[in-house]
Parts: C-alpha cells; structure tokens; sequence
C-alpha cells in the first residue's frame, strides 16, 4: 500500500492578499490560491477559519507567514504597521483552538530568509541581510546559519532606518527609504495615470519616470550600504516582486559599490531566487524545525 504524502496548510498573509496553499514536507506545492485581505479583525480570523476548514482532514498542521513582530513561541503579534486585524487576535492560538493541529506563526520577512538560507540565494551562506521590498521594507539578518529575531523581535527591519534630513518649519524631518509601492505611486501621480512596477522599468527612459526612480534608488542603495556595513555578512539579498527586474539588481549592485566602495571586495549583492513562493516555504521550514524537530537538509 502506497504510503499518503504528509501535507501542511502554509499561508503568507499580506496586507492586500493571502497567498495560501497545500505543500509537503520536502515544499513541493501540491494546490495554491490567493483571496483578498479582510480588513475587520472579526472578518480576517473568520476568513482563516474558512481556509483551514477547506483543508480538514488532509493536513498534519498550519505555517503561517505574516507581517509583524511575532514572537513564535507564543504567537503574540504586536504588529503597528499594516492593520488591528492583524493583532487583535493570537492567530496561532485561534486556530490551533479551532483545527486542533499545530500551527507555526512567523514575520514574512523572517519566513523569506529561512527559504533563501535552506533552498535559494543564501544556501551556501554563514551570513547574510535580507531586505525585501513591496508595500514597506522589511528585513532579516542570518548569522551562523541561524536567524536573529532580536529581544522585541524587531532585528532586520531596516525600513525603520533613517538615511537624511530635510528642514522644516519646526526643524528638521529625518526621512527613510521608501518600498516599491510609494515609487509605484509617485510615477502615477506624476503622469496622471495608474501604472505599475512593470510599467516604470520599461519607461525608464522617460525623463520624469528616470528622476523619479534615481531619487528613489538613492535612498534606497543608502539602506543597503548601511545594513552591510553593520553586520558585515556575506552577501545582501534583495527580496519582493521588483528583485526580478534584473535591471534593478545591477543599477542598484552598482550604486551600493559606488557609494560604499569597500563593499566591492567582500560583500555580495543578489536577487533573491524563489519569488512568491518564499514566504509560504520559509514558514513551513520554520514549523517543521520548531514543531516536529526535524532538521532541514539542503543541497
């Protein structure tokens, strides 16, 4: 009798999407969907209940990727930055509570590291930061193979860096980079019209777009330069959908090594390589190791 493959629920709640599907214990993806965020936190736990009920009996748990500060022991999210329906509830306890299997919560930035570390960029790795980009920054730092979570498990979150000053009536405003989602929107407001990332990397030589983007990249290679310069890793690995542009990874290898030229000797600027799917596997990686002990090989 042919032995029944064990599968797991894996989920990467974002602010605008859940991407969520069924995967097994060596991440092969067996079935996926995504469906909008609901924004009451009544409506989003009842939204999660449905999906893990879609999935009873065929799976041996739940790994959850999310945005926020977990804390992956008890579940607490003390998230401020995308919305209440994320931090009402103790999402882990609930459907634990509801499904009555084991479920594994962690940051989707935290989650995306694990993936590269075990299956893509950084496999061959001891150290390294993870900066990914999208609707915010986020980030995470690998060092000895191992994540590093920080005491407010807060570490890595390098869209809270400032990297200048403007003055302003009352003195001076310290800004930081910005995400993918605010250069999306300044290309739009500034052509009056809806475009996307896709959009602005086919027009970069249209002069406004060009401007635009430059002033954005800038800020961005300052984020960069310093989070390798602090923690010294092996190699900076840029994560979110832009990190395909390959036009992108190379202007912005190219800007990082021009302003911080050191960094040229030893540390490595590279796209992250498994896309959409990074989130869901780094957080079964993570609940496969906590949960079930298991140790995860790679090549």
């Amino acid at each position: 009798m042919e032995r029944k493959t064990i599968q797991y629920l894996t989920m990467d709640i974002g602010g605008t999407y859940i991407k969520y599907g069924i995967m097994d214990s060596n991440f092969k993806e067996i079935s996926s969907n995504t469906v909008a965020t609901r924004k009451d936190p009544d409506l989003f736990l009842n939204q999660l209940f449905h999906i893990a009920a879609e999935q009873l009996p065929d799976i041996a748990g739940i790994a959850i990727s999310i945005g926020g500060f977990i804390n992956p022991d008890t579940g607490a999210n003390v998230d401020y930055s995308v919305g209440e329906n994320f931090r009402k509830y103790n999402l882990m306890e609930k459907l634990q509570e509801y499904t009555g299997l084991p479920v594994g919560i962690e940051n989707d930035s935290n989650c995306a590291a694990l993936a590269e570390l075990h299956l893509g960029a950084g496999k061959e790795c001891s150290d390294f930061c993870m900066i990914t980009l999208g609707t915010g920054i986020g980030g995470a730092v690998i060092h000895k193979r191992e994540l590093i979570r920080g005491r407010n498990f807060k570490a890595g979150e390098f869209g809270f860096t400032r990297i200048g000053r403007l003055r302003g009536k009352d003195g001076y405003i310290y800004h930081g980079a910005s995400a993918t989602s605010s250069l999306v929107k300044k290309v739009s407001e500034a052509l009056k019209k809806e475009v996307n990332g896709e959009y602005i990397f086919a027009h970069l030589k249209d002069e406004v777009v060009w401007k635009i983007y430059e002033e954005w990249a800038e800020d961005l290679t300052m984020v960069v330069g310093n989070a390798a310069v602090c923690m010294d890793t092996e190699k900076v690995i840029i994560g979110g959908g832009i990190s395909a542009q390959k036009f992108f990874i190379q202007d912005l290898r190219k800007r990082v090594y021009d302003r911080f030229k050191p960094l040229s000797d030893y540390t490595k600027i590279e796209a992250a390589v498994l896309g959409n799917n990074a989130g869901k596997i780094g957080a079964l990686i993570e609940f496969l190791k906590r949960k079930e002990g298991k140790v995860i090989r790679y090549e």
